[in-house]
C-alpha cells in the first residue's frame, strides 16, 4: 500500500479517511440549448462512459450521479489525480460536435466520510464538491489536504500549482488551493469562481453548514423568480444561516456584490438606507445624504441585499420595496421573525431541520406504524436526519472521540427530536457533550432554557443562549400579545381556536380578540399553524413555551390560567366519551390523541391540587381512549396513583367512578388478581348509593373478574367453581330489563356467552354471541359489534366453522382498524393467527402471531397475549401443528418486522395501498359486512 493510500470502508459506519472527487459540465444548460436535447442526450452519455472509463482505470467507485455531475470515491489520492487527468485528456482528445465542446470541471479533497443508510455523509465532502464548483472547465483543483497526501508521488511530468487561498461559497475561512499541472491539460484558466471572485462582505463562518439541502434549493429558486424573498421563523431555527448560505452560493449572478446588512440594532425606518450603504461601503457626498448616494449608486447595479434581522424594524419595509423599484438589478434576501408585507414580498418560512421518530414520546398509533429500521435507531439510520448530523458535528467540535453507538442513538434521537429540530437549541444541547452524555443531556431537556444557555461568546447576545433569543422575540410585542402569548403557555403540545378561546379570554380581559392575538403572534413566529382536520390547530416551541410559562408565573395568572385550561379539557373528554362506541370513534379518538399533551397537563394540575372532582372525572372519561390508543401503562400509573390518595375517597359516586377505570385498565392489562377488588369496590358504592343503573353496569364489570383464571396455566375447571360471575350477570340482565336498558341488556348478554365459552358450555355460548350481536347493531354500538365478533368468531372456530370465523374476525378487524383502536387490532390479529392455526397454516398463522405480539409490545395490551397462551394449552389441541420451533419463530419475526398497516392488510387479504378506502366502507356499515 502506498504512503498515501486511507481505508476505503469505516467499521459500523464509523468516519475514515477518503478522497472525493466531484465533476460537472461547465455551462450545461446553455450547450443542451445549442445542441437541442437529442443531440445533448448523445453527448452527455459519451461524456459519462469516459469519465467512467478513467475513474474505474483508477479504482474509483461511483458513489452518486446526478445530470452531468459525478461523485467518485477513491482509496488513494495519487489515483485520484491520475484518473482526473486521463479524463481530462480524454475529453480533449473526443471529437465533439460543432459548437459542442465538453468541458468539464473537477474538484479533489482528502477527509472523513461516515457511512449510512443511505451513503456517504460527511463535512469534507461537502468540500470537495465547493472546490469542484470553484474551478472552471478543463481544470482540476485539489485541496491542501490533497498535495499533502500525494507529496511527491504525483506521478511523472505532473506538479500542482498554487492558485492562493480562496474563500470558497461554504463560508468558512480562505482555503489554500492548487491546479493539477500536466501534459495534455490546458494551463492558465480564468479566476476561480471562489466566494472572492465577487465583491462582497458576507462573514466568514467558523462553523460549517449542515444539511439543509431541501430548504437551501427552494430558497434558491425562490429569489431566482423573485427579487424580494423574507425568511421568517422563530429565534434559533437558522434563518441567518440559510440567508447567508444562500447569497453566497447565488454569488454569480449579482457581479457588483453581494452585501450583509445587520439590523439588530435598528430601530427606525429612517435609519435603512444609512446602515444598508455603510454596509456597502458608500460614502455620504457632501451635497447628497445617504439615501441619495445610495439609490444613485444602486440603480444600475446587480446587487444582492442580505437583510438580516428585520422584525424590530418591520414599518421599514417600504423602504426596501422603494429601493427594489426605483433599481431593477438590485434583489433582496431578508431574514426577520415577521415578513415585510409588502407588494412583490415572497415568504419562507424555515422550518426546523429534518429529525428522527422518537419512540419514546410517540403514540402507540403512530408508533406501530414505524418499520423495524426506524425502530431500531441504529446510529447509519439516525445519521441521515439532518438534525443529528448537525448534533454530531457540534459535538465533535468540543469532544473529538464523540460518535453516536447503539447505546446512545436513542438519546441523541430524542434531543433533536424534542428540540423540534432548532439549530440553534441543537447546537447548544451539543455543547454540553463536553461534560454530558446523550443520555445525562435528555435527562435534563425538561428545563430546556437553563441547560441551553453556553453559546458561543463571539456571536451576538441573541444568540449566544436561547434565552436571549427567544426574549429578542418577545420585548418586541405590545402587552397585549404578551399577555396572550403568556396565556398560551399553559397548552402543551397544541390547541385549537375554541380552546384559545376559552383559556386565554374574553376579549375585554385580555385586550384583544383572541383570533387577532393569534394571527399577530403567527406573523411573528412565536406560534405556527399546523395541518390538521376541522379546527385549525396552532403549537408553540417547547422552548417558547417554557419562557412565557415564566412570564405568565410573573404576572400572578398563572394558576387561573390552569384552571381555565384543565377544566375546558375535562369538559371535552366529557362530551366526547359517551359517543366513543359510534360510527365517528377513529375521528374521536384522532381528536383526544391531538390533545392527549393537555390532557396530561391537566392531568397533573388536578393531582398536584388534590381536586378529586377534576382528576376523577376526566381520568374516568378518558380510560377508555387510553385503552383503545394503546395508552395502558400511563393508564395505569395515572388512576392508581390517584386511588392511593385519600381525597379519592371523600366522594363515593366518584370514587366508584374511579375503581370501575382502574379496574377496566387491569383487565386490558390480563391482570385480573388486581382487577377484582377494584371492580368489587365498585358493585359495593353502587349498591349502598341504590342506584340501580350503575349497579346493573358494576355487576357487569364484576363477571369478568370470574371469567379466566388469574394464572394462565391453571385448568378451566377452577374458573369461578360457585359461579358467582355467572349470578352477577343475571342479577345485571334482570336489572336493565327492568330498566329497559337494550344496549346494557347486549353486553349481559355477551358477557354470558363469554362465561360459557370459556368454560366450553353450551355451545361455547356462540348462541348468547348471536343475540348480543344483533342487539349491538340495532343499537349502534360498532365497537361492542366488533367484539362480538371477536367472541362469536372464537366460538365458530370451536364448531369448526372456519370461514364463517373468518369473515366474523375480518369484520371486526377492519371496524378497529377505522376506528384505530389499537387493543381491538391486536386482538383480531391474534384470532386471526388461531383462524389459520385451524386450517393447518402455519407460515400464516406465525406471521400474524408474530404482528399481533409486537403491537401487544408496542400499546401494553397484554390480554391477547393472555388469552392466548391459555387457550392454546386449554382449548385448542386439536389444531396443533407440529412444525420446527426455529421456523416458528423466523415466521413470527417476519411479521413482527411488519408495520401496522402492513399487518392489517396481510390479515385481510389486500394489498396495503387499499387500505384507505375501509374508511369510505365504513361509511355505508352494510358495505363493512
Amino acid at each position: 500500500m502506498a504512503e498515501d493510500d486511507v481505508p476505503a470502508t469505516a467499521k459500523d459506519g464509523g468516519a475514515s479517511t477518503r478522497v472525493f472527487l466531484f465533476s460537472d459540465i461547465e455551462g450545461s444548460t446553455r450547450l443542451q440549448e445549442r445542441l437541442g436535447t437529442e443531440a445533448y442526450a448523445r453527448v452527455l452519455d459519451r461524456h459519462s462512459a469516459l469519465l467512467r472509463t478513467a475513474f474505474e482505470a483508477h479504482g474509483g467507485r461511483e458513489q452518486s450521479t446526478e445530470g452531468d455531475s459525478f461523485f467518485v470515491l477513491f482509496d488513494s489520492s495519487s489515483e485520484a489525480v491520475a484518473a482526473a487527468i486521463e479524463a481530462q485528456r480524454a475529453l480533449q482528445n473526443e471529437a465533439w460536435p460543432e459548437d459542442g465542446e465538453v468541458r468539464v470541471r473537477m474538484g479533489l479533497h482528502a477527509g472523513e466520510a461516515r457511512a449510512t443508510a443511505s451513503g456517504l455523509v460527511g463535512l469534507d465532502i461537502n468540500r470537495a464538491a465547493r472546490i469542484a464548483a470553484a474551478a472552471n472547465g478543463g481544470q482540476i483543483v485539489v485541496s491542501d489536504a490533497i498535495r499533502t497526501l500525494a507529496g511527491a508521488d504525483l506521478g511523472e511530468g505532473v506538479s500542482l500549482r498554487g492558485l492562493g487561498s480562496h474563500r470558497l461559497k461554504d463560508l468558512r475561512e480562505p482555503q489554500p488551493l492548487c491546479q493539477v499541472v500536466a501534459a495534455g491539460l490546458a494551463l492558465e484558466f480564468p479566476p476561480l469562481r471562489s466566494l472572492d471572485a465577487r465583491p462582497n462582505n458576507l462573514p466568514t463562518q467558523l462553523t460549517s453548514f449542515v444539511g439543509r439541502e431541501h430548504e437551501l434549493a427552494e430558497a434558491r429558486r425562490l429569489l431566482a423568480t423573485n427579487r424580494l424573498v423574507t425568511l421568517t421563523g422563530p429565534g434559533g431555527t437558522g434563518k441567518t444561516r440559510l440567508g447567508l448560505q444562500v447569497a453566497a452560493d447565488e454569488s454569480e449572478r449579482f457581479p457588483d456584490g453581494v452585501f450583509f446588512v445587520a439590523l439588530e440594532s435598528v430601530r427606525e425606518p429612517a435609519l435603512l438606507e444609512p446602515r444598508i450603504s455603510s454596509a456597502i461601503g458608500l460614502a455620504e457626498s457632501g451635497t447628497s445624504d445617504s439615501g441619495s448616494t445610495l439609490r444613485e449608486w444602486l440603480v444600475d447595479k446587480h446587487v444582492l441585499l442580505v437583510l438580516d434581522n428585520f422584525e424590530q424594524v418591520v414599518a421599514g419595509g417600504p423602504v426596501v420595496a422603494n429601493l427594489l423599484r426605483d433599481s431593477p438589478g438590485v434583489s433582496a434576501l431578508v431574514t426577520s421573525r415577521a415578513p415585510l408585507r409588502v407588494s412583490g414580498e415572497q415568504e419562507y418560512p424555515v422550518p426546523g431541520l429534518p429529525v428522527p421518530p422518537d419512540p419514546s414520546s410517540m403514540p402507540a398509533l403512530e408508533l406501530a406504524q414505524l418499520s423495524a429500521s426506524e425502530r431500531s435507531l441504529d446510529p447509519a439510520t439516525l445519521s441521515t436526519y439532518e438534525a443529528v448530523r448537525l448534533f454530531i458535528a457540534r459535538a465533535a467540535s468540543v469532544r473529538p472521540d464523540f460518535v453516536v453507538t447503539g447505546e446512545n442513538a436513542p438519546a441523541v434521537a430524542a434531543i433533536v427530536a424534542r428540540l423540534h429540530g432548532m439549530p440553534l437549541a441543537i447546537e447548544l444541547a451539543a455543547a454540553r457533550v463536553k461534560l454530558l452524555s446523550p443520555d445525562a443531556i435528555l435527562s435534563r431537556l425538561e428545563t430546556k432554557l437553563a441547560l441551553l444557555s453556553a453559546g458561543s461568546r463571539d456571536l451576538p447576545e441573541r444568540q449566544q443562549t436561547l434565552r436571549g433569543a427567544i426574549a429578542w422575540s418577545y420585548d418586541i410585542l405590545d402587552d397585549n400579545c404578551r399577555r396572550h402569548l403568556d396565556r398560551l403557555s399553559v397548552f402543551e403540545g397544541g390547541f385549537d381556536l375554541p380552546a384559545a378561546e376559552a383559556v386565554c379570554g374574553p376579549a375585554e380581559e385580555l385586550g384583544m380578540e383572541v383570533i387577532d392575538g393569534l394571527e399577530s403572534l403567527v406573523g411573528q413566529s412565536l406560534i405556527r399553524t399546523v395541518d390538521a382536520p376541522g379546527e385549525p390547530r396552532f403549537q408553540m416551541l417547547d422552548t417558547i413555551r417554557e419562557f412565557a410559562a415564566e412570564q405568565l408565573k410573573g404576572r400572578g395568572e398563572a394558576d387561573s390560567i390552569r384552571d381555565r385550561h384543565a377544566r375546558w379539557f375535562m369538559t371535552l373528554a366529557e362530551e366526547i366519551a359517551p359517543q366513543l362506541a359510534g360510527a365517528d370513534q377513529g375521528g374521536l379518538l384522532d381528536r383526544l390523541e391531538r390533545d392527549h399533551d393537555n390532557i396530561r397537563a391537566a392531568l397533573d394540575w388536578a393531582l398536584e391540587r388534590a381536586d378529586a372532582d377534576l382528576a376523577i372525572r376526566l381520568g374516568f372519561a378518558v380510560w377508555r381512549f387510553w385503552q383503545k390508543r394503546g395508552h395502558l401503562y400511563e393508564a395505569r400509573r395515572r388512576l392508581e396513583a390517584m386511588a392511593d390518595a385519600p381525597w379519592s375517597r371523600t366522594e363515593p359516586a366518584l370514587r366508584a367512578r374511579l375503581m370501575e377505570a382502574v379496574g377496566g385498565v387491569c383487565w386490558w392489562q390480563g391482570d385480573v388478581k388486581a382487577m377484582r377488588p377494584y371492580y368489587r369496590e365498585a358493585v359495593e358504592i353502587w349498591r349502598s348509593l341504590g342506584d340501580r343503573g350503575e349497579l346493573a353496569n358494576a355487576l357487569y364489570n364484576y363477571s369478568f373478574t370470574f371469567t379466566v383464571p388469574d394464572d394462565p396455566a391453571t385448568s378451566e375447571a377452577t374458573i369461578d367453581p360457585a359461579g358467582e360471575g355467572t349470578i352477577a350477570l343475571e342479577e345485571a340482565l334482570a336489572l336493565y330489563r327492568e330498566l329497559g336498558d337494550r344496549r346494557g341488556e347486549a353486553n349481559v348478554l355477551w358477557g354470558l356467552g363469554q362465561q360459557q365459552y370459556f368454560k366450553q358450555l353450551d355451545d361455547a355460548g356462540a348462541e348468547r354471541f348471536r343475540q348480543s350481536l344483533e342487539l349491538f347493531r340495532a343499537e349502534g354500538d360498532r365497537t361492542m359489534e366488533a367484539w362480538a365478533l371477536h367472541m362469536l368468531g372464537g366460538a365458530l372456530i370451536r364448531a369448526d366453522d372456519l370461514d364463517e370465523a373468518r369473515d366474523a374476525f375480518r369484520h371486526a378487524l377492519r371496524h378497529f382498524y377505522v376506528a384505530g383502536d389499537t387493543a381491538g387490532m391486536t386482538m383480531l390479529l391474534d384470532d386471526l393467527s388461531s383462524q389459520a392455526l385451524a386450517e393447518a397454516d402455519p407460515l400464516r398463522a406465525a406471521r400474524l402471531w408474530g404482528a399481533a405480539r409486537s403491537l401487544t409490545q408496542t400499546t401494553g395490551a397484554s390480554l391477547a397475549s393472555y388469552t392466548d397462551t391459555w387457550l392454546e394449552s386449554q382449548v385448542r389441541p386439536s389444531v396443533r401443528v407440529s412444525l420446527d420451533p426455529e421456523q416458528l419463530q423466523r415466521w413470527a419475526r417476519e411479521g413482527a418486522a411488519l408495520t401496522l398497516d402492513e399487518a392489517v392488510a396481510y390479515a385481510l387479504d389486500r394489498p396495503v395501498e387499499t387500505l384507505p378506502e375501509l374508511q369510505r366502507e365504513a361509511a355505508d356499515h352494510a358495505a363493512v359486512r
